[in-house]
C-alpha cells in the first residue's frame, strides 16, 4: 500500500505538463504529507525549472530530493543541466563524476552533459571529444541522431571562432 504522499504525488505525474494546476495542488499535498517525499521534491524542481523559470526554487527542490536520495538518476540529471544553465561548473562536473559511478547510468547523457559544460567555456575541441565518447555509449538511433546533431553545433561553432580569430588578427595587421 502507497502512502497519501506517493498516491498524490502518481496524481501529479500524470498531470504534468499538461495540467500545472492540478500538478502543483497534488505536488503540495504530497509534500504535506511527506516533505521529504524524492518524487514530489523532484517533480517540483522540474516545474520550477522549465514552466516557472525559477532556478533558485528548482534548485532548493532538487537539493531536497538528493538529500533523501543522491542516488536517484532522475534528480541528478535535471540538478546538472541546472547547475550547467546557472554556470556553476564545478558544481556540475562534481556531480557528473559522481553519477557516473552511479548503477544504471545513461554514460551518453552524463558524457554529453560534460560536453556541454566545455562547449559553454569555449573549449571546442573538449566538448567534441566527449560529445564522441558519448555516442560510442550511446544505444538507441534517437539519441545517436541527437549527438551527431550537437557535434555539429559545436564544429560550426570552432569553425566560426577560428573564423573570427582570423579576420581580427588580419585586421590587426592591417593597422
Amino acid at each position: 500500500m502507497s502512502s497519501l504522499a506517493d498516491q498524490y504525488y502518481i496524481k501529479a505525474l500524470d498531470q504534468y505538463p499538461f495540467n500545472l494546476e492540478e500538478a502543483i495542488e497534488n505536488l503540495n499535498y504530497a509534500l504535506s504529507h511527506n516533505n521529504e517525499h524524492i518524487g514530489a521534491n523532484y517533480l517540483m524542481g522540474k516545474l520550477h525549472q522549465e514552466q516557472l523559470n525559477n532556478l533558485a526554487k528548482a534548485e532548493e527542490y532538487y537539493l531536497t530530493a538528493l538529500a533523501s536520495n543522491p542516488d536517484d538518476l532522475n534528480v541528478c540529471m535535471d540538478y546538472i543541466l541546472l547547475l550547467i544553465i546557472l554556470k556553476e561548473y564545478d558544481k556540475a562536473n562534481k556531480l557528473i563524476n559522481y553519477t557516473n559511478k552511479v548503477k544504471g547510468v545513461d554514460l551518453a547523457r552524463t558524457y554529453a552533459y560534460q560536453a556541454l559544460v566545455f562547449e559553454y567555456q569555449h573549449d571546442y575541441e573538449k566538448a567534441l571529444s566527449l560529445y564522441k565518447e558519448a555516442r560510442l555509449e550511446a544505444y538507441n538511433d534517437e539519441y545517436m541522431t541527437y549527438l551527431n546533431s550537437e557535434i555539429k553545433r559545436v564544429k560550426m561553432k570552432r569553425k566560426y571562432v577560428e573564423k573570427t580569430t582570423k579576420q581580427k588578427k588580419e585586421n590587426q595587421e592591417a593597422q
